[in-house]
């Protein structure tokens, strides 16, 4: 998808003329946009023996779905009236709910885990096509990091990350006037790539064994959401 994104504006900006430069093909557009989003993703905790001998003692597999509300800027490069790049930023922390994981009250040093994940920064850099009815078509790339804030009563942590993916919405715009003023109804479907942490405690190797054993590891898949927006625009140099 990047490289796709990346071509089309080569096309794009290697035929504008200097004529077309003159007439104002260009124009920029920047916007405050409120969203609302569901999301949904499946995760696997593997936990290993505190023997560091590399035996995995339990997996536990859970999927879920959450919904959350955050803000968003963005800014656009339109080039004519059909084609615009743009970058948008999400400010606000996209949190998952909590989640307590105990292991049964036995008294083991891992017994009760409290964990959470925000979605910090969220950036999504875009190609948007224009039509003349007002509705267009987006598609983006996506990168995001993983705050994970967890509580074990081991005082082992997993490191923060970061992720990529995918974005494909669809919208309407339209402005009022000749003012430059204009708003956006907009949904898209957002698609991460799968992601793979553990608690940093070191596993036996061929020299021997590392850290103070308990090693965990968790992984994420169908990390998907969808997302709908309400944005306020205003337009430099809207060409009519």
């Amino acid at each position: 998808m990047k490289k796709l994104i990346t071509t089309i504006a080569f096309i794009a900006l290697s035929t504008v003329s200097a004529k077309a430069i003159d007439m104002e093909m260009f124009s920029i557009t920047g916007g405050l946009a409120a969203n609302n989003s569901v999301w949904g993703a499946t995760a696997q905790q593997d936990e290993y023996s505190s023997s560091n001998d590399g035996t995995k003692d339990a997996s536990n597999k859970q999927s879920g779905v959450f919904t959350e509300s955050f803000s968003s800027q963005f800014v656009e490069l339109g080039i004519g009236r059909w084609i615009s790049f743009g970058f948008e930023h999400v400010p606000d922390s996209i949190s998952t709910p909590q989640n307590i994981n105990s292991g049964g009250g036995n008294g083991s040093a891992n017994d009760t885990s409290k964990v959470s994940v925000d979605f910090n920064d969220m950036d999504t850099t875009y190609l948007k096509l224009n039509t003349p009815m007002g509705i267009y078509f987006k598609w983006g790339n996506v990168s995001t990091d993983l705050d994970i804030k967890e509580t074990q009563d081991s005082g082992n942590t997993y490191k923060n990350t970061s992720v990529d993916g995918t974005s494909m919405g669809a919208g309407y715009q339209k402005t009022f006037g000749e003012r430059g003023f204009g708003f956006r109804i907009e949904g898209n479907y957002v698609e991460l790539d799968n992601v793979t942490v553990n608690n940093g405690v070191g596993t036996s190797t061929s020299g021997g064994t590392t850290g103070n054993g308990g090693f965990n590891e968790v992984k994420a898949t169908n990390l998907e959401g969808l997302t709908g927006k309400v944005a306020l625009t205003y337009t430099f140099g809207r060409s009519g």
